[in-house]
């Protein structure tokens, strides 16, 4: 059962509109709350399920920490533009953060 309006048949995760944020906003926010219309994606107690299943209407049953992380960094970013990436880019991150993989021991 597809339900009308989705193009794509496939498996969508709503955390990827969360990202769409800052280039579409009211098309990311009308997809998020289609996902929770159509398909009853959203669970309140947690946020967002991790994927839907357009073409079957299946909804995960799973709500998993990191989607909800990417949604939390979207949020803040969009409405903190720049929150995010200033760390990154003034404070001397690049040089707290280099030494560390020199620590590393991987054993494959």
């Amino acid at each position: 059962m597809q339900e009308e309006g989705y193009d794509s048949k496939g498996v969508v995760t709503p955390h990827a509109s969360f990202l769409a944020l800052p280039h579409e906003p009211a098309a990311a926010v009308a997809n998020l709350t289609a996902l929770d219309r159509d398909f009853g994606a959203y669970d309140d107690r947690y946020g967002f399920r991790h994927s839907v299943d357009t073409s079957t209407g299946r909804v995960s049953d799973f709500v998993l920490a990191l989607d909800q992380g990417v949604v939390a960094a979207a949020l803040a970013q969009q409405l903190r533009p720049g929150l995010l990436q200033r760390p990154f880019r003034t404070g001397g991150f690049r040089a707290r953060v280099r030494p560390l993989p020199a620590k590393e021991r991987f054993s494959i």
